[in-house]
């Protein structure tokens, strides 16, 4: 806890301004766009396995065998979870945000609103997030950036508006108000983990947030866990809840605090716009999900807005831990 304490404050008294992070595209961003692919896939899995498990039933099942993989990566790889006292109370806390408030208020929203409503609120996260990370002093943008993020956003208006689903706001207020706070709570965590995944890297940082935050998330599983009806459950939903935890939640959760680490919370989060491009673009021949014009038009709109917003945003950079120089060696080749 010593060795951890002394180097948070080396690393937070070494902070400035890193005007050149971000400039190019990186082995970061390739590990970024390989997450979206991950959560693109996921929508049409997620479909699929709901169809004989109940939404808890599965988020419970995907969130316990992904904290008990990402913990065994941890402890494979020589490190253990020794943080300090306070910054455990931090992490505990962001765990709660992230894998319990996040993931309880999701499916559940999910559950009571339409497809376009879901798409159109979770994808304000990098709005939420850009304005708390301003606020906290963790990014500074300019204009170029906040055109960006509102081209991005604005493609993503595009998408849902030209897709067969309409948007409803009268009818469905309690899962859209769900959502809100979901994304809210998001965007909490991904600013709140900036500092934290400097000190401890993104996949022992990840570990132990999963820990913490995951038993509270079973406790609101249970009632859903006793009532599934478990012989209906064919191997395609198994293979759905194996995907979900190993790759959507396990491999990308590290790969989310890697990026709010490298590239900041700002431009990591603004990844997020590209993931409803590619569940379009699975669902075509999964599901038979035909995409309009509208929704590629909508596409070449949210990579403007990438491509501004990654050459918009100033991030404050910290110095190098040792969990981050080894964790750097394992993912990715150079700074970015």
């Amino acid at each position: 806890m010593v060795k951890a304490a002394e180097t948070k404050e080396t690393s937070l008294a070494n902070m400035q301004v890193d005007e050149d992070v971000g400039a190019s595209f990186g082995a970061t961003d390739l590990l970024l766009l390989l997450m979206v692919v991950i959560w693109g896939l996921n929508f049409t899995v997620i479909k699929h396995s709901l169809e004989v498990l109940q939404p808890l039933a599965f988020n419970g099942l995907r969130m316990a065998a992904a904290s008990i993989l990402v913990v065994a990566i941890v402890r494979l790889t020589g490190r253990d979870l020794k943080v300090s006292r306070a910054d455990g109370w931090r992490l505990f806390g962001l765990g709660l945000l992230a894998n319990t408030c996040y993931q309880s208020l999701f499916i559940i929203g999910m559950a009571h609103t339409r497809a376009g409503n879901a798409a159109l609120i979770v994808s304000t996260t990098p709005l939420f997030t850009a304005l708390l990370g301003r606020l906290r002093r963790h990014e500074h943008f300019a204009a170029r950036g906040i055109l960006g993020l509102l081209l991005a956003f604005g493609g993503i208006v595009l998408i849902i508006l030209s897709g067969q689903e309409e948007t409803s706001l009268g009818e469905t207020i309690l899962g859209d108000v769900l959502l809100v706070a979901g994304t809210i709570c998001w965007s909490l965590y991904t600013v709140g983990s900036k500092p934290l995944v400097h000190v401890y890297g993104s996949t022992k940082a990840t570990a132990f947030m999963m820990i913490t935050g995951t038993p509270a998330l079973l406790l609101i599983c249970v009632p859903s866990l006793i009532r599934q009806d478990w012989s209906r459950v064919h191997p395609v939903a198994w293979a759905g809840v194996a995907f979900s935890a190993v790759f959507a939640i396990a491999l990308a959760y590290i790969i989310w605090n890697y990026g709010v680490r490298r590239l900041g919370s700002t431009r990591t989060a603004v990844y997020g716009y590209l993931t409803p491009v590619v569940a379009i673009l699975v669902a075509w021949p999964a599901l038979g999900e035909k995409p309009t014009l509208g929704q590629l038009a909508g596409a070449l709109v949210i990579f403007g807005g990438l491509y501004l917003v990654r050459g918009g945003m100033t991030v404050v950079a910290h110095a190098e831990s040792e969990e981050e120089e080894l964790e750097q060696a394992t993912l990715g080749p150079g700074k970015n």
